[in-house]
């Protein structure tokens, strides 16, 4: 189980069907490894079979919501770090400001973060995107907003660009 002295932690960055969760897979629960990611949080907190989360941002409470799901994710990155666990996190991650607290609960642990890059092109982005909303319309990213996080991820000044070579690892599929 949990082995502190080899714990590590695992970012996954990528735009929505980039394949993050498929690959964050690999790394076993059995193995130690805690799974944390803000999808996860926000399906366990609003169901999105009731769509609660969605009502919850068109009521104006959008701050709040974020706010509420960022704070659990920290306190579960301290907790399982904590206890020795590994960690593995695959969010879109398109701005650095979004994950500051989880950076800093690494650092006070003794531990950096490994970076795994998906950069996947455009056309197999919305393929991906509809392929998922025939199976689960309430998983389809608008095209608007795969669209955004596409091009926030992609641009030149991305903030992952600046994260030490040694660090990152690219995955391109």
């Amino acid at each position: 189980m949990p082995d502190p002295g080899r714990q590590r932690v695992v970012g996954l960055i990528g735009c929505p069907e980039a394949g993050k969760t498929t690959y964050a897979r690999r790394f076993d629960p059995l193995d130690g490894w805690v799974h944390l990611t803000l999808n996860d949080l926000r399906q366990a907190l609003w169901p999105p079979d009731r769509q609660i989360y969605w009502e919850t941002r068109r009521k104006g409470w959008d701050k709040q919501a974020h706010r509420l799901l960022h704070s659990v994710k920290v306190a579960a990155l301290d907790t399982a770090l904590a206890h020795g666990f590994s960690v593995v996190m695959a969010d879109t991650h398109l701005t650095r400001t979004v994950f500051e607290d989880e950076l800093e609960v690494v650092a006070r642990h003794g531990l950096s973060v490994e970076w795994k890059v998906f950069e996947v092109p455009w056309e197999v982005l919305r393929t991906r995107n509809e392929e998922r909303g025939a199976v689960d319309p309430s998983h389809r990213q608008p095209d608007a907003v795969l669209r955004f996080a596409y091009d926030a991820f992609s641009a030149v000044d991305a903030w992952w660009r600046m994260l030490p070579p040694g660090q990152v690892e690219t995955i391109r599929t």
